[in-house]
């Protein structure tokens, strides 16, 4: 035992911080002097600044060598440092880090679990086609290691290195331990394999029957579900989300084995707990007792979100209205959930007006009638956007209901509207219009819509939208009866038509000729003019093309007279709906990036670019030379001031003392790797050596 003295002489020493030196040559130069420090404390306070300048965004990696001389160390939390230092460069100096693989395979026989996992996970993500030839014996070891900790975190290295090589991914046969691990006594190793199998089967279809896996261990996965973190039980129900049950009684139970996550505090865990439900939910709607129970569970599930923040708010709302396409019963008695809050942000206010239109039971008076009092309110808001939004939720609450009354009262609130805000123009023109094409026998609604209508002067220039002057013409050619001062307001939209858009155009057009007894027939000349010669949209010039080819027919008066009196069909509704393929594909993305922009993956373009460079076809002694380059040009960079000679004699000098330091810190000639040669050549066939074998070979 050594004496009392010499134990304090060392504790002094490994706990004193000596502050390195102001040094003229830049912030970098006084992080190398810390990491070759004397003083423990004082690399391992370097390391923490070398980290932190990382994280900003800074290049260190010129101090590559001399951090990775800190990795020899007994302090785990070093360690850890040092690897997250040398796990960023992996990506993008990924010649740099393999020249470290001999430390990294030692580290993989560590007998603390920690580090060896530290060591296979940064073996994986090294970008470089050549790890793979000494992450074969680490990996093997550690998909077969004692610890849990380590077989999970092996499990998604396989899935990274496939990615990197395919071919030699077959061929070592990790793929095979990989599927193995599906059978792990520990949930979070099923977990991890079924996301890295997954991952697999995204890259490569080919490469593994994923299908075939989920169906022969979905028991392992209901097993699994209750003793795994969040994020891992989401794994295993988007792989549970794609089984197809063989009866109802197996539905049934999957149903009975998952409900239990639908009061999960994670609402990405609800909504793939959700899709699971919804997947088995037919093959049990026999048994209405059941059903009714189902639904009860997912209606209280989804209004528990609604208490989220408004970015898990916003995902559900969009998500529900998914559900509510294919069940709209669903959350009827649960309308005042979606009302609109006061601090809620725009986009999520949107959304619910559009799911509170939806819910609501047209067959429910008094249901309709709070709704409407609602909406009323928001319309009387400031957002632009969202008032907007609440006028056109009037005109779909009024033909959703579809009762005279209630559709009388809800367009005496938007011509209220209209009268107190004149801002409102546009959208109150589309809202009164919509209802007019929804009960269109009503004359006593025509006459008040357009008495209010034909008062404007100049409608032309008072309304902004392409939607709202298409329908103000519209509306002229279907009831011109009831608008005074006639032939000078729709003289007043032809002057303009060049400058319309296409809507209004196209609706310019239609009323000309409706109306081409009524108006003198320059104008209809006119127009017919311009839309042919003055167009560029071929839809406006055909349709033009068409109409003065049937005015120019000798018997056309008869063409002529059904084009002038055909009448609009009435319209059922406006609410936007999906059709019967995209809803189906839709229930089996809930909770992706599919059910939030309304697009299934079949129907994404995928912009997705690669990030990560993968050097190939590169021998040991072209990535050696490659990573002394880029430390080269890094350690130059690194002087910020103009020396004179004498220092830049110096900082050459060093450099060249930085460089030849590599030779010894980079030593290939370890057993481990000797190992690996070893398993590497009595796999090959005899006399005939594998091309990665003599790459290897090459190197010595």
């Amino acid at each position: 035992m050594p004496p009392l003295d010499k134990k304090i002489k060392k504790f002094l020493k490994n706990s004193i911080r000596i502050a390195p030196k102001i040094s003229n040559k830049g912030e970098l130069a006084e992080l190398r002097a810390g990491l070759v420090s004397q003083y423990p404390q004082t690399r391992k306070d370097a390391i923490k600044k070398t980290i932190q300048q990382m994280t900003l965004g800074k290049d260190v990696s010129s101090l590559f060598p001399d951090v990775l001389k800190n990795m020899a160390t007994n302090d785990v939390e070093q360690k850890k440092l040092v690897y997250l230092y040398v796990m960023n460069y992996a990506e993008t100096h990924p010649e740099l880090c393999i020249l470290a693989v001999n430390t990294f395979v030692t580290d993989a026989q560590d007998p603390n679990p920690l580090i060896r996992c530290m060591s296979i996970r940064t073996m994986s993500m090294i970008r470089v086609d050549k790890i793979l030839d000494y992450v074969e014996s680490p990996l093997r070891r550690t998909l077969q290691d004692d610890n849990p900790y380590v077989r999970k975190t092996a499990v998604i290295c396989v899935a990274k290195l496939f990615q990197l090589n395919r071919e030699l991914c077959i061929e070592l046969g990790v793929l095979e331990d990989l599927k193995a691990s599906l059978d792990d006594s520990n949930p979070m190793v099923v977990a991890n394999a079924t996301a890295a199998l997954t991952e697999i089967n995204t890259m490569d279809p080919n490469a593994i029957d994923l299908a075939k896996l989920i169906n022969s261990h979905v028991s392992q996965f209901l097993l699994a579900l209750n003793e795994c973190t969040e994020w891992a039980r989401i794994t295993i129900l988007d792989a549970l989300a794609s089984y197809e049950s063989k009866d109802s009684l197996e539905a049934q139970d999957i149903i009975d084995r998952v409900s239990a996550h639908l009061q999960h505090v994670n609402p990405a865990v609800v909504l793939a707990t959700i899709q699971v439900i919804i997947k088995n939910y037919p093959r049990t709607q026999q048994q209405q007792q059941n059903s009714k129970a189902i639904m009860n569970r997912l209606s209280s599930a989804l209004v528990s979100i609604m208490s989220t923040p408004p970015e898990m708010q916003y995902i559900a709302l969009r998500n529900i209205r998914i559900i509510l396409e294919k069940y709209p019963e669903l959350l009827t008695k649960e309308l005042r959930i979606f009302y609109v809050k006061f601090n809620d942000p725009l986009y999520v206010k949107l959304e619910k007006i559009d799911i509170l239109v939806r819910l609501v039971d047209p067959t429910n008076l008094k249901q309709c009638n709070l709704l409407l009092a609602e909406l009323r309110e928001y319309a009387m808001e400031f957002e632009p956007e969202f008032v907007s939004r609440a006028i056109q939720g009037l005109a779909q609450l009024g033909i959703k209901y579809s009762d005279e009354k209630f559709v009388l009262k809800t367009l005496d609130i938007l011509l209220e509207l209209l009268e107190r805000h004149e801002n409102l123009k546009d959208d109150c023109c589309i809202a009164v219009c919509d209802l007019l094409r929804h009960s269109c026998e009503d004359k006593e609604m025509v006459k008040n819509v357009c008495s209010v209508l034909s008062s404007w002067e100049s409608p032309e220039s008072a309304m902004t939208s392409d939607s709202a002057k298409c329908n103000y013409v519209w509306l002229m050619g279907q009831y011109p009866d009831q608008f005074t001062n006639l032939q000078s307001k729709f003289e007043g939209f032809v002057q303009e038509f060049a400058q319309e858009e296409q809507l209004t155009q196209i609706s310019i057009l239609m009323t000309a000729v409706r109306l081409h007894t009524r108006l003198p027939g320059a104008i209809l000349q006119n127009v017919l003019e311009l839309a042919t010669t003055s167009i560029h949209e071929l839809d406006v010039r055909d349709m033009a093309m068409i109409y003065w080819r049937c005015l120019s027919l000798p018997d056309s008066d008869k063409l002529i007279q059904e084009l002038c009196t055909s009448v609009a069909p009435q319209i059922q509704s406006t609410l936007d709906s999906f059709s019967p393929e995209l809803l189906e594909k839709l229930l089996t993305e809930l909770s992706t990036i599919g059910s939030i922009l309304f697009k299934p993956k079949s129907e994404r373009t995928s912009n997705y670019v690669q990030r990560q460079t993968v050097i190939k076809g590169k021998k040991m002694h072209e990535l050696e030379d490659m990573a002394k380059n880029e430390l080269a040009k890094n350690f130059n960079d690194d002087v910020l001031l103009d020396f004179g000679d004498n220092e830049s004699i110096a900082q050459v000098s060093e450099t060249k003392e930085t460089l030849e330091d590599l030779d010894d810190l980079f030593d290939f000639s370890s057993n481990s790797v000797n190992e690996g040669l070893k398993s590497l050549s009595v796999r090959s066939q005899p006399g005939k050596q594998t091309s990665n074998t003599q790459d290897l070979l090459d190197i010595f």
